[in-house]
């Protein structure tokens, strides 16, 4: 999605297997979530994160991370196909 490759990509990737940050894969909706608002929430500290998530509501990041989920779930249905 445009909102993903806005905010995510540039650190993790086109396809969420980490490049600066962390690789996105096998998380769940929450795990992903509840990462995206301690950044936001500052109870856990990360520069670029701050400033990416400070504006973000919770049904944006709700969103987000769904959206993450999903591409996850796109990626392994083409690797289980190769």
């Amino acid at each position: 999605s445009k909102n993903y490759i806005v905010k995510c990509s540039s650190c993790h990737d086109d396809y969420a297997n980490g490049v600066v940050g962390p690789s996105l894969l096998h998380k769940s909706v929450d795990e992903i979530a509840n990462k995206i608002k301690a950044y936001r929430n500052l109870s856990e500290v990360n520069v670029l994160m701050k400033y990416l998530v400070s504006q973000m509501d919770d049904a944006e990041i709700e969103s987000l991370a769904q959206e993450i989920v999903n591409l996850n779930n796109e990626i392994a249905k083409v690797k289980n196909n190769e």
